[in-house]
């Protein structure tokens, strides 16, 4: 019987140290929480507008132009890096506070602050080189991908009207590389500077046009509080 109790009372007094070290991590765990103004939400590894160096550390246009607003302006801010379809979601949720680049942005009913328009960019029309499509009229009634809801997605509808083609979006350009390679779609919309920090990639395709008359257009969205 002493035993039993011995026992009730060593299972009670570690309960008690799992519960006081619980709470004592809990606390460490807030006080090193970052506190920020604004979580911006912004596409991950989208060089040369933003992605991580090898030691981690956050690099791209988005970052310099970031860094020089905030200093400016008296804030503090902390990106939230995502694919293209998760930003609309994610302001409408306020899981972020903003987001920054060449995607339209809309979310419902809620006010967006857009700031005037920071930077521009070039889109260029891609190609593999074994496709043998050798100028813009190749493209008549083939299938063109581009990114959704950016610059792109404009010109491949143009191209879709001009050629008598079909765009179709995607959200992750390694999406679209697939569907081109197994013949699903037939040309490739990007924007140029995109294109010129990842040529490693595509050392295989050909640039057909660089559009003059089609841009990107880089923002900076704010949702209004």
């Amino acid at each position: 019987m002493q035993k039993r109790k011995q026992f009730t009372l060593g299972i009670i007094t570690l309960l008690l140290l799992c519960i006081l070290a619980g709470c004592q991590f809990g606390n460490q765990k807030k006080k090193t929480e970052k506190k920020v103004d604004y979580y911006i939400g912004v596409v991950d590894n989208n060089a040369p507008y933003y992605y991580k160096d090898v030691d981690g550390t956050e690099k791209g246009l988005y970052v310099t132009f970031l860094d020089k607003l905030s200093k400016e302006q008296s804030f503090t801010y902390m990106f939230v890096p995502m694919d293209i379809s998760a930003s609309e979601q994610s302001l409408s949720e306020q899981s972020v506070d903003g987001f920054i680049g060449s995607t339209v942005v809309k979310t419902g009913e809620k006010e967006v602050l857009s700031g005037s328009e920071f930077y521009t960019s070039d889109i260029c029309v891609l190609v593999p080189k074994e496709s043998r499509l050798l100028d813009m009229r190749s493209l008549k009634n083939k299938i063109i991908a581009a990114p959704a809801g950016a610059g792109e997605e404009r010109f491949a509808k143009y191209l879709e009207n001009k050629y008598k083609g079909r765009a179709i979006t995607f959200s992750h350009v390694e999406e679209a590389i697939g569907d081109i390679e197994k013949g699903y779609s037939q040309a490739l919309i990007l924007d140029k500077e995109y294109y010129d920090a990842h040529m490693d990639a595509f050392k295989n395709w050909n640039c057909l046009k660089v559009s003059s008359q089609f841009q990107n257009n880089h923002k900076f969205y704010k949702v209004s509080k």
